[in-house]
């Protein structure tokens, strides 16, 4: 920069070219100590420099050295107030070439063994690593620490710059000096001023600088204290307040350092030293060493909270005093003194930084060159604006409501657009919107607040039950016109997620992945994994950039060991650097995939919006209507069924309270642990809507019962058509509504009622339950009752399974899977899987599933399948049944496809003699044995035994059945290819 600066103010915000960003006022009270230059409240002009409409942050203008520097003091502590400020000063301030993030952090004690970091050192980010969320501490954390979550490194001016400080191994000893002498100025400011605290930023003293061993934990160790403290891994609140020397920590614990020893020895303090490495970043607080020691390993030197939401907003750099060692012994006695020494490494910083020329020598630059329009020309073209254009700038303070609108109308051509659909979104008319949460989810995933570069993740996390899925739908909804494609995945299993994906196949334009893979031919088998690779590869198209993908319900922990159908979901999208993903979970930890938001309870005001919407009048707010609504704890499902009950059967608010009060007692005897985060009173209103169901339909509460043990997405009336045959098999309730589809259709339109289901978009007549209220209603059936619904289940999916022969097998098989899935799991649930074992209509069944697992790929849940029919065969038919022998002979396929040939060989045997033996070596059954051994033994290399079984199966078939039948000429094919490896002569 060219110029003298001093008494020389910017005449607008272009004049900045530095911002320092804090987020505590103390972080920023240092830093104004060592500004050379304040210009607010200079001049007549004092308000030049006045926020933007909605902008909750202060902001401080002023000069250090060479440069005009931006304060800015966050609202709040966090990434996303961060991001938001970052987002603000981009905008307001476009000639900013540098963020620094000034304040305090936690520091690791040993990030090599030749280096240690005390109390007031200072960290300098040359990466961000993002950590895990949630408060940790020892006594309950789970170390994570992904490497993959590392933010995009500097840009080439500050790695430069980071170069320049650094001399290796040796530190920054000019910085270093150059620190200590601001350091010095800002206390000696600080003391002279009779407003302020002297000593304020004083060295503690280094025997107040305390490293206790990482098990030994910060709390009453007087066992005469009742609070809890002295139980294993428990630690209580009042004791985190006080300090070590109250609390009496004993001191003979200390980690020895030989800096401070060296300094305690000579009656000297020592002077801030400055680390460069990786900082890691979250949105907690974190008060365990054992969690602080696992960031270590991953390079970490410095832990806060604010760096990763300002780093793509802003080329920045974090610089953090280090105030505390992450561990539950925390003090703020170190946090003035080390954002001091932060402070003044921040200022040594800008010494050495040259600037980016953006920034004219003339300090009042070419304002209205700026700004072409002029303030009274601006005035005008906002007067002459549509209401439409005024609507968009009101939503959108930060952007221009013209360029918001071109950018929507010049996606409607986009090449890669697809038109809109809510097919697979579990949609509600009742949708009350919740502003401030919309707001944080546009201003992450909308184009045209992108990120510079790289996917753009915002993950809404929260109870089941919350609102997540009905905000992801009505942003989907509202913003339709800003993506060129909007996908809806469910994510519930990988399976699931799998088949979303075909789905949104189907709907890009044709041309732009392979036909076969966009609408395969009918009878046509296309691999899920083949599609899933195509889709993917269409979202990473360089100019394919303005796509959405929402991935709904990710609530399987993949990291927890082998969870069925759990899954990474990272791996999904990772493969494209644009776009914007928006994950709901129930799982806080996917937070660190991106810019999160927690879902809360509803509040009061919200909570009467959406009882409203539901009770279909104006709730009259007396002292009852506010204890139901605090009784329902704002959480929407419950609200809503609630309000449907009451709607359904006129019943006033104190009414319904009474009913309440009848069902809280009866509840949770038997408590469902994955139940516990919703507390009794949620659960009452199911059970009081519930009752009421079974009170007006029995048939309705006994489906209820039998849905709870099918998948909870899909209910269509031909899944109960297998009830039709063998009707003594069946209750007669199945049967009346198998066989009667008005019934279905009556008892379908009562739960859409009470809001126990949904109608599922775009599908007639298929309707879909919350997951929460599945899962409740599965925890109120006793053990027999779980069995006999369950028997029920299994029954229908078994008989229901198409065999491979049937035309458009496919399709119905992958509609059945998630509904075996969840069987699947109940019966290992039961019994330890030894449920029913004996009872033959369930082996038959199980034998069916077999079948539809093997079919679909699935062999290890085929081989589960399998096993469980033939041990209930053997023990209720015998080890030589036909019936038997079929499993036997499908299990030799299953080891055969594994590649398992040994087993194979040994299982095709015994259902090789068992069948000469029951049905004579000529049945069809006993040849298609023969042709699978010859196909086993071919496939080991045994070319001439696999011949022999080839001719033989060959001979029968042409006489059983006919020369021209397919297994005719399948094995009529299969000796061609052995032939042809045999060598030409045999093939002649």
């Amino acid at each position: 920069m060219g110029g003298d600066l001093k008494d020389a103010a910017p005449a607008s915000k272009h004049g900045f070219e530095i911002a320092i960003l804090c987020a505590l006022p103390k972080e920023r009270a240092a830093v104004l100590l060592l500004l050379d230059d304040l210009w607010d409240g200079k001049g007549s002009d004092r308000h030049r420099y006045a926020r933007a409409q909605g902008d909750c942050n202060a902001y401080t203008h002023g000069r250090i050295g060479r440069f005009h520097v931006v304060i800015v003091l966050l609202d709040t502590m966090g990434k996303v107030p961060a991001a938001g400020a970052a987002t603000a000063v981009r905008i307001g301030y476009p000639n900013i070439s540098l963020a620094l993030i000034v304040g305090i952090c936690a520091g690791v004690p040993f990030p090599k063994k030749s280096q240690e970091v005390i109390l007031g050192d200072v960290v300098i980010s040359n990466i961000l690593i993002h950590r895990d969320f949630g408060r940790q501490y020892s006594n309950r954390f789970v170390a994570k620490v992904e490497t993959e979550d590392v933010y995009g490194r500097p840009n080439k001016n500050i790695r430069s710059l980071l170069r320049s400080l650094s001399l290796g191994d040796d530190g920054c000893p000019e910085v270093e000096e150059q620190a200590e002498k601001y350091l010095r100025q800002l206390q000696e400011k600080n003391d002279i001023d009779p407003k302020r605290k002297t000593g304020k930023y004083k060295y503690p003293g280094v025997n107040k600088d305390k490293l206790f061993s990482d098990a030994y934990e910060h709390k009453h160790h007087n066992p005469t204290l009742d609070c809890g403290c002295c139980t294993q891994g428990s630690i209580c609140e009042g004791s985190r307040e006080i300090e070590c020397d109250e609390l009496g920590c004993d001191d003979n614990l200390l980690v020895p350092r030989q800096r401070l020893t060296q300094h305690g020895a000579q009656g000297s303090f020592p002077l801030p030293q400055i680390h460069i490495g990786r900082m890691g970043s979250g949105d907690s607080v974190i008060r365990s060493a054992q969690h602080r020691d696992a960031l270590a390993v991953e390079g970490v030197i410095g832990i806060e909270m604010e760096g990763a939401g300002a780093w793509d907003e802003l080329p920045s750099i974090v610089i953090k005093g280090v105030c505390d060692y992450a561990d539950s012994h925390k003090s703020k006695m170190w946090q003035d003194y080390a954002a001091a020494t932060a402070a003044s490494v921040a200022k040594a910083v800008l010494d050495e930084y040259p600037g980016s020329g953006r920034v004219s020598g003339d300090a009042h630059g070419p304002q209205e060159a700026m700004n072409p329009l002029g303030d009274s020309a601006r005035h005008q073209e906002m007067q002459q604006m549509s209401e439409k254009d005024q609507q968009y700038l009101k939503d959108l303070p930060t952007t221009n409501p013209r360029h918001d609108k071109t950018h929507i109308e010049q996606t409607k051509g986009s090449h890669y657009r697809v038109k809109f659909s809510l097919q697979g979104m579990p949609t509600s008319n009742n949708f009350v919107p919740r502003p401030s949460d919309i707001t944080d989810i546009e201003k992450s995933l909308l184009p045209y607040h992108r990120k510079t570069q790289g996917c753009n993740v915002f993950v809404l996390h929260g109870l089941g039950g919350i609102g997540k899925t009905q905000l992801a739908v009505n942003f989907a909804r509202h913003y339709q016109a800003a993506f060129s494609a909007i996908f809806w995945l469910d994510g519930t299993s990988e399976d699931s997620l799998k088949q979303s994906f075909a789905i949104c196949a189907k709907r890009i334009p044709q041309g732009q992945i392979p036909e076969n893979i966009r609408s395969p031919k009918t009878g046509d088998e296309v691999d899920l994994n083949d599609i899933v690779e195509h889709v993917q590869e269409w979202l990473a198209k360089d100019d394919n950039v303005d796509w959405l993908l929402i991935f709904d319900n990710v609530d399987l922990d993949h990291t927890q060991g082998e969870i069925p159908g759990a899954y990474d979901i990272r791996k999904y999208y990772l493969r494209s650097d644009h776009g914007a993903v928006l994950i709901t979970s129930r799982l806080s930890k996917l937070a660190q995939l991106g810019e999160s938001k927690r879902i809360k309870p509803a509040d009061l005001d919200l909570s009467k919006k959406i009882f409203e919407k539901w009770y279909r009048k104006e709730l009259m707010m007396d002292d009852d209507a506010q204890k139901l609504l605090r009784l329902l704890e704002g959480l929407p499902l419950a609200l809503a069924q609630a309000a449907a009950y009451m709607g359904e059967l006129k019943l006033h608010v104190a009414s319904y309270i009474r009913l309440y009060k009848q069902q809280w007692n009866k509840l949770f005897q038997n408590t469902d642990s994955s139940l516990l985060d919703y507390g009794r009173s949620v659960c009452t209103t199911w059970t009081i809507s519930f009752n009421a169901i079974e009170t007006r339909d029995e048939n309705a509460g006994n489906l209820l019962r039998l849905w709870a043990f099918l998948d909870n997405r899909e209910m269509w009336h031909n899944l109960l058509q297998a009830a039709k045959n063998h009707q003594e098999q069946w209750p007669k309730w199945l049967r009346d509504i198998a066989c009667n589809d008005v019934e279905f259709l009556n008892i379908a339109t009562l739960l859409l009622r009470y809001s126990i289901i949904e109608a599922r978009e775009s599908e007639q007549s298929n309707y879909s339950m919350h997951p929460v209220v599945h899962r409740w209603i599965s925890h109120i059936q006793d053990d027999t009752g779980k069995k006999v619904f369950l028997r029920l289940a299994v029954m229908l999916l078994g008989f229901s399974v198409p065999p491979n022969t049937t035309k458009n097998y496919w399709v119905l098989q992958r509609r059945l899977l998630p509904h075996a899935e969840r069987c699947l799991w109940w019966m290992g649930e039961l019994e330890e899987g030894k449920w029913n074992i004996e009872d033959i209509t369930i082996s038959h069944a199980t034998h069916s599933l077999g079948n539809l697992y093997s079919d679909q790929g699935r062999l290890k849940e085929a081989e589960a399948m399998y096993q469980r029919a033939l041990e209930g065969k053997e023990k209720a038919l015998g080890p030589d049944h036909t019936s038997t022998l079929d499993t036997v002979h499908n299990l030799g396929n299953l080891y055969s496809d594994q590649g398992r040939l040994k087993e194979a060989e040994t299982i095709y045997q015994r259902a090789l003699e068992g069948k000469k033996k029951a049905l004579g070596p000529d049945h069809t059954s006993t040849l298609d044995t023969v042709h699978n051994l010859g196909n086993l033994y071919s496939d080991q290399g045994r070319l001439k035994e696999a011949e022999t079984m080839y001719q033989r199966a060959l001979e029968g078939y042409e006489k059983a059945l006919r020369p021209d039948h397919t297994s005719t000429l399948n094995t009529i094919n299969n000796l061609g290819l052995l032939y042809s490896k045999q060598g030409p002569a045999k093939g002649c």
